[in-house]
């Protein structure tokens, strides 16, 4: 783990995320902040709060030295298949006060958490290799972390946006992937860190079945086992699938691009479909 936060110049360059990725003049823009949320969130020099990384962006809570979002671009079609790179490092063009690597994170034998990707490491590693392993290397930053419990941290979540990617419109198989955790006052403590009970995460992809713009919003919880300590199976993450509404409500955020796109646009704001399988999920409207 680099100590020093890598300086301004190392990103240099970096374009981020691209709200015209997906094509067919369609476009997916960052989350929009509440007023509460443009108070917490971390400003560059210029008083801009994106932080652009190679294919992906994400803002950082100075309150919770957390991501408020990460929001990548993924092409399956030009994916590149690396190592993982596995050195973390803070971003210098923040203040380092507002990032967090080591508190809440570390041995598992202590009982503290794996560094959880909000961007998934594999998920900006496309296009050209060289640009592919910097998006690898990207990942890696306190800026796109949070603790999450390591049966948590693998497995499901992906599978869910590999499915959703098969399932997007033609050869391209492009999809925008935003992601994060619900801050909310009452998390558990541990480690003097509130640490996320719960996470979400919004798929944009062009559908397959209807050739419209189209999301889907997920909800997935680490609840079980900061309450007990165990979690036995997916079950007791109680993924599911939930309006992109409730995501809204519960995290300041407003996906203004994206309205009237979710499959489950007009259902009730209390509606669950729990996800056991990846075949659960509801792709058209």
């Amino acid at each position: 783990m680099a100590a020093t936060p890598k300086p301004a110049s190392y990103f240099k360059g970096r374009t981020g995320y691209r709200p015209d990725f997906l094509g067919d003049g369609s476009a997916v823009a960052l989350p929009a902040l509440s007023e509460d949320l443009l108070a917490d969130v971390a400003k560059l020099d210029d008083g801009s709060y994106e932080l652009r990384y190679e294919h992906f962006s994400t803002a950082q809570s100075m309150s919770r030295r957390m991501p408020l979002f990460s929001a990548c671009n993924v092409d399956g079609a030009s994916g590149k298949s690396l190592p993982r790179y596995d050195t973390w490092s803070y971003d210098g063009r923040i203040d380092k006060q507002y990032q967090m690597l080591r508190e809440a994170c570390g041995d598992q034998g202590e009982q503290k958490f794996s560094r959880g990707h909000m961007t998934r490491r594999q998920d900006p590693n496309w296009g050209a290799l060289e640009t592919a392993q910097q998006a690898n290397i990207d990942t890696f930053t306190a800026t796109n972390v949070c603790p999450q419990w390591q049966p948590f941290n693998d497995g499901l979540w992906g599978d869910l946006e590999d499915y959703i990617l098969l399932n997007a419109q033609g050869d391209s198989k492009r999809v925008s992937v935003i992601t994060g955790p619900f801050l909310r006052p009452d998390d558990p403590k541990r480690f003097e860190i509130l640490v996320p009970r719960d996470f979400w995460k919004v798929v944009a992809f062009i559908s397959e079945a209807t050739g419209q713009l189209s999301c889907i919003a997920y909800m997935m919880s680490q609840g079980e086992y900061l309450d007990t300590g165990v979690a036995n199976d997916l079950e007791d993450f109680k993924l599911s699938q939930r309006p992109l509404s409730y995501i809204e409500q519960h995290t300041g955020l407003t996906f203004t691009d994206l309205a009237g796109k979710d499959v489950f646009d007009g259902v009730d704001l209390t509606f669950v479909q729990p996800i056991r399988r990846v075949g659960d999920t509801k792709l058209a409207a």
